[in-house]
């Protein structure tokens, strides 16, 4: 999926814009990974744009209710081996995951498994390692402008990838080490002109030489 989208001021008047390509990848056992790239670039009648500090980023998670820290039984842990919102809040970490119960099937077979959430920063993204905005209460983000604000031009736009995999069973250190490092030598999406009939733009790698996947307009 690829969109195009605007930032507007308070008076309705676009400050910034942005391009968001978004894929869902299939993962063996049932699980799944969403791959998210973000492309920021001030309005065409702006030179520059400056993103505030704050603690909150451009991509969160809330989890379920019984996989949070405080209301249920999951656990916090970021790349470095921390736990807890007091070990991994605003500190620098390559990833962070949240996992914990689960409630599937209903009736009689109702039952509970262990299944959880991991959020990688891409080595390619800016400011990398991320600190992270994380709360007990089942929040989970990327805080990329917790130290400081961020100028974007038309000249070094702010592009952004980030990668949250659902995982079956309990947090695993080796396993997502292996998931970062091929998430950290895939190539981000390009998205270009369609010579496609009804297409008007096309998704694709920024090493392909030619684009598989196709988005619509704007």
């Amino acid at each position: 999926m690829a969109l195009a989208t605007g930032w507007l001021d308070g008076e309705g008047r676009e400050i910034m814009q942005q391009n968001l390509v978004a894929a869902l990848i299939p993962q063996p056992h049932g699980e799944c990974a969403l791959e998210v790239q973000l492309t920021f670039r001030p309005s065409h009648d702006l030179d520059a744009i400056e993103l505030g500090k704050t603690n909150f980023g451009f991509l969160a998670v809330r989890v379920a209710k019984s996989l949070s820290a405080h209301f249920g039984g999951g656990q916090l842990t970021n790349s470095e081996g921390s736990t807890s919102e007091a070990g991994v809040f605003g500190k620098r970490a390559r990833w962070m995951d949240y996992s914990g119960p689960v409630f599937v099937g209903t009736g009689n077979l109702r039952t509970t498994v262990v299944e959880g959430i991991t959020y990688f920063d891409h080595p390619a993204n800016p400011r990398y390692p991320t600190r992270w905005h994380v709360r007990e209460d089942g929040w989970m983000g990327a805080s990329f402008n917790m130290d400081a604000a961020y100028s974007v031009t038309h000249e070094h736009p702010l592009v952004l990838r980030y990668l949250l995999h659902a995982h079956r069973g309990a947090y695993d250190q080796a396993r997502a080490t292996t998931v970062h490092d091929a998430f950290a030598k895939r190539p981000g999406f390009v998205v270009r002109k369609s010579a496609e009939k009804h297409q008007q733009f096309s998704v694709g790698r920024s090493s392909e030489e030619s684009v598989t996947k196709k988005a619509g307009s704007r």
